[in-house]
């Protein structure tokens, strides 16, 4: 992998998240320190982007079905960083070709179902092979899993206690990408939404006590927390965040290192006063309205043949 022309490749290089990602790049990148190219299937729009944000890297063009050209970029790089969604309809030839090539791969989705099948496919030869398949690296599910982490590992080696739970409350405004609705469509559209409930969904395969599912329900009204002495509503990224934690810590007792006995993880939606309790209310009937409508198949073709943000760029 060391004699590769690139250290990243960044697929989707001219989507909304995409987007952001080069400027990023080209403002945090050292020359002559990380060698990157960006890639896609359209030429000119890459071009465009390359244009825009002023940048000197390669332009790469593969479309995402044609396994022949994804094996081609993959095998010229060390990283592969994709961020074209859904990615349960453009990614399963790009992991593929990541683990044969021994490429580590990162994305920004949020598809739990889809997430599953990679686990169920690839996860023993890629970690036979050190190869690092790492999805859901975005806000979605970076702050919860990473954060969940230091807390347990600080009560651990600096109180001297194991951590039996950990509650995040999270304060959100503005609205959902293109990317992100034709990501929540298609789990609709194939049928995986009846996965997400499961809250052991991407957990190593054992048998879970009926006591642990109750405990690890998702929470379904809103609430008075007496720990933060708030109003609080189920939170609308909890159903993934919560399933990436949940495999952290199951995988991190099968290597000997638990976060502590009967560990739960759960997030929540924390409204300010005053009229804390109105907006929590308000806000949860909002999403069991919004997901009420996701359910009706037309609903889902009119919001997509409406918008353009809808529409995903890989």
């Amino acid at each position: 992998m060391s004699n590769r022309p690139y250290d990243v490749i960044l697929y989707g290089a001219s989507g909304f998240v995409g987007r952001q990602t080069v400027q990023y790049f080209a403002q945090h990148t050292r020359p002559n320190k990380i060698s990157w190219a960006i890639a896609g299937r359209n030429r000119e729009k890459l071009e465009q982007i390359q244009a825009q944000v002023g940048i000197d890297v390669d332009v790469l063009v593969a479309d995402s079905s044609s396994q022949s050209a994804v094996d081609s970029i993959v095998s010229q790089t060390r990283v592969l960083l994709n961020t074209a969604g859904p990615f349960a309809l453009y990614s399963d030839k790009i992991v593929d070709a990541c683990v044969r090539f021994r490429t580590h791969y990162v994305d920004i989705t949020g598809e739990t179902p889809w997430v599953k099948s990679l686990i169920e496919r690839y996860h023993e030869q890629a970690s036979s092979q050190g190869t690092r398949i790492i999805p859901c690296c975005g806000f979605d599910s970076v702050p919860s899993d990473l954060g969940t982490y230091l807390v347990v590992r600080y009560l651990q080696q600096e109180l001297g206690v194991d951590c039996t739970k950990v509650k995040a409350y999270f304060q959100a405004e503005g609205g959902f990408n293109g990317g992100t609705l034709a990501s929540g469509f298609n789990l609709y559209d194939s049928g995986e939404i009846t996965q997400v409930d499961n809250p052991f969904l991407l957990n190593p395969p054992y048998e879970h006590s009926w006591a642990e599912i109750k405990q690890n329900q998702d929470p379904q009204l809103p609430e008075y927390d007496s720990d933060i002495k708030n109003w609080v509503a189920p939170f609308f990224m909890g159903q993934i965040n919560t399933r990436v934690v949940r495999r952290s810590a199951a995988l991190f007792e099968q290597w000997q290192q638990p976060y502590g006995q009967n560990f739960t993880y759960q997030e929540y939606l924390k409204f300010e006063s005053p009229l804390a309790w109105l907006q929590a209310i308000g806000t949860t009937a909002g999403m069991v309205l919004f997901n009420e409508a996701m359910k009706q198949a037309p609903v889902r073709q009119v919001l997509t043949h409406n918008s353009t943000m809808i529409v995903p760029n890989p």
